[in-house]
């Protein structure tokens, strides 16, 4: 049994770092990709968009009715199943992210349409 700690190979401060976020974002994806981290991704975005961003969406559009919550509504609900569907069809980790982040800009554009008007 090798009890030995292992160095790397360079110090922790002559490492290259990336600042770029674009590098970071990458290195994201490229660990939820190849790790078992996905599907752990996968329920925190479903238990994000179906237990706080939806019902609150829905909550505020039925409050706050002008006359097209429906329509709203009808929007809310398909982009919620689309995450849903994404995910449960195991595509990749980049579109299920970026499908994701519209969906929350989306939800939080017609919430403050609602409480804006």
């Amino acid at each position: 049994m090798n009890t030995k700690l292992a160095l790397p190979a360079q110090p922790i401060a002559a490492q290259p770092v990336s600042h770029s976020w674009a590098a970071r974002y990458n290195s994201l994806v490229n660990l939820l990709e190849t790790g078992d981290y996905r599907f752990t991704l996968m329920g925190a975005m479903l238990l994000i968009q179906g237990c706080i961003l939806t019902p609150v969406a829905l909550l505020v559009f039925q409050y706050f009715d002008f006359g097209y919550s429906d329509i709203y509504a009808g929007i809310a609900v398909v982009a919620f199943f689309a995450v849903l569907v994404s995910n449960l069809g195991l595509l990749s980790v980049r579109f299920c992210l970026n499908l994701f982040a519209v969906n929350v800009l989306l939800h939080l554009v017609l919430i403050g349409i609602h409480l804006i008007h």
